[in-house]
């Protein structure tokens, strides 16, 4: 019995994440969850702790990732496979498991309330580290749609906020919480000592930015809604083609693979009726050079022709991992992968604006924002097609992502997505404007560019400080059993 309630309150635990965004929830369910962690520990069984972590992990993820099973969902022949989706969440859940063997460690009540962020947490950067990793499970999440919440991520990151997030929906247990002894104290205040510096940090660190304007463009986006599996083809090209004509914007950007034909990479010339006079294209399209095909992220301006190829690969969708020993896959994936791109992440333009190009779900992943301050980034342009998502969960889920990936960069993005949700937001996670899913349409506006830089090398340190804590954490279980 306790296991399935396990597996209802990680469904439950989904409700807190986006799209939902039930906030209020998490300060009954996460109380509920130390006492079902407390009813486990009598037991002091390393199977029932995994065995009840996979199955709250599996009953979090088939709600949180509903949306897995949509691109099997775009054509007839996968349709078939789609029960292949769940191999994800089981997979997923199997790191829950793993994590959840750590309570063992935790005999007193006390310390299993503290240590439930950092169990979180390491969760978190398991899966988002892991073989190819899949960082879409973040904590910070929670907090995506609110002043407070943007406030955390922007000055202390994707990992330290979520740890935060946990502590507070925690507040209840160690309230009510007895014996409060000196011990009691002494770790409470270890363990929320990373608030100390929410007053203190943010205040240095907007001294140290001088929040002056930089550039100043005029940018037109672009929703033009095509079918995933189109055929006519000339018609979209002609409506690209209108929408340049007409359009008076700096820059025209359209959505990842919007472009309808093969570009070749040695012979352009198929792209010349884009380029027009003081006016700078982006788009998305399928490349090609020496037998290899790339997702690319083109800016097409009067005299040259700028790339990005997509490096970080969906396996399965773009590429089949271990193609030679998984050909069986083939009817899923198809019989061609993608190739990795290999140039650097940045586009400069001949204004000297200075992009940072992303192509789709590599807006999820922290490591394309490593070098942001040095490249002296301006602007981050994001292309996607969320069509692959559905019309539920998924698209909204990935907008958010987006949406803290602005924070962390502290920097303006723009989003474009062939289907939505499309946005210009800005570097305090603001939504200037934005486009409703699954619209026909476009956002025209001028958008001022800050000189801003991001606290990237801060939220680094106040990860490894969490771990510090955590380390301490352990010490102080161990001491404690010995003693007794």
């Amino acid at each position: 019995m306790i296991f399935l309630k396990f597996f209802i309150l990680g469904v439950l635990t989904a409700l807190l994440y986006p799209p939902f965004f039930m906030l209020p929830l998490g300060f009954a369910l996460f109380p509920y969850f130390i006492f079902l962690i407390s009813k486990v520990s009598y037991q002091k069984s390393s199977l029932t702790f995994f065995i009840s972590g996979s199955l709250f992990g599996f009953g979090f993820l088939i709600t949180y990732l509903s949306w897995i099973h949509n691109p099997f969902m775009v054509y007839e022949t996968t349709k078939p496979y789609a029960i292949l989706a769940l191999l994800l969440p089981i997979f997923l859940s199997i790191f829950f498991g793993l994590v959840f063997i750590l309570y063992k460690y935790f005999n007193a009540q006390l310390l299993r309330i503290l240590v439930t962020p950092f169990i979180f947490i390491l969760i978190e950067l398991i899966i988002s580290n892991f073989i190819y990793g899949f960082p879409w499970v973040s904590n910070s999440l929670i907090l995506s749609n609110n002043i407070f919440g943007f406030y955390l991520i922007k000055h202390f990151g994707i990992i330290t906020s979520g740890y935060l997030i946990l502590l507070i929906f925690l507040l209840t247990n160690l309230l009510f919480y007895y014996p409060k002894t000196k011990k009691f104290y002494k770790l409470v205040f270890l363990t929320y000592s990373p608030l100390i510096f929410i007053i203190v940090f943010p205040i240095i660190s907007n001294l140290s930015n001088n929040n002056s304007l930089g550039k100043e463009i005029t940018i037109e986006a672009h929703q033009i809604l095509n079918p995933i599996n189109s055929i006519n083809k000339n018609n979209i090209e002609d409506n690209i083609i209108n929408i340049i004509n007409n359009s008076n914007s700096d820059y025209i950007v359209f959505a990842e693979n919007n472009f309808p034909y093969l570009i070749y990479k040695d012979n352009l010339s198929n792209l010349s009726d884009l380029i027009k006079k003081n006016k700078k294209i982006i788009i998305g399209g399928t490349t090609y050079k020496d037998e290899n095909y790339y997702n690319s992220f083109l800016l097409l301006e009067k005299d040259k022709v700028h790339f990005f190829d997509k490096k970080i690969l969906v396996p399965f969708g773009e590429f089949l991992p271990f193609r030679k020993y998984l050909n069986f896959m083939e009817i899923i994936s198809g019989n061609v992968d993608f190739n990795k791109g290999s140039i650097d992440r940045i586009i400069v333009t001949s204004d000297n604006l200075k992009i940072l190009p992303i192509i789709c779900y590599e807006i999820i992943f922290d490591k394309i924002f490593n070098n942001i301050n040095k490249k002296e980034i301006d602007i981050l342009i994001n292309i996607t097609n969320d069509s692959w998502f559905g019309t539920k969960t998924g698209p909204y889920q990935h907008f958010y992502i987006t949406r803290i990936k602005s924070l962390v960069a502290n920097k303006s993005l723009l989003r474009v997505s062939n289907n939505g949700i499309s946005a210009i937001i800005d570097n305090n996670g603001k939504i200037i404007k934005s486009t409703k899913l699954n619209q026909k349409t476009n956002i025209n506006y001028k958008l001022n560019i800050n000189n801003n830089k991001s606290y990237l090398y801060v939220h680094k340190l106040f990860t490894y400080y969490l771990f510090l804590i955590f380390i301490l954490l352990l010490i102080f279980s161990k001491r404690k059993v010995n003693e007794n």
